[in-house]
């Protein structure tokens, strides 16, 4: 993806506020919920949480769903969701 980057192309970010959902997966370890939750509560997002852990439970997987009201807030969190202990990868 080097090279050109058209205005009009398809795969441009929606226009914000827009509610928009990402996973974050993490090795497991107990009251990682509530971190997660809290630091998204702190920078003011009623998100919505989901957990799911691995078939062999060392990891976990959540799925945050939330309103961004810009590009700039979405990547503020994600950095904060990112350096959460345990932190593995995000999509």
């Amino acid at each position: 993806m080097a090279g050109h980057h058209h205005h009009n192309e398809t795969r441009e970010l929606p226009d914000f506020p827009t509610e928009i959902s990402f996973k974050a997966v993490y090795r497991f370890s107990p009251h990682q919920m509530e971190t997660l939750k809290n630091a998204l509560h702190e920078q003011g997002l009623s998100a919505v949480v989901e957990s799911r852990p691995s078939s062999g439970g060392k990891f976990i997987s959540y799925t945050v769903t939330a309103v961004f009201e810009s590009e700039e807030r979405l990547k503020a969190v994600c950095g904060l969701v990112a350096e959460i202990e345990g932190f593995m990868t995000m999509f």
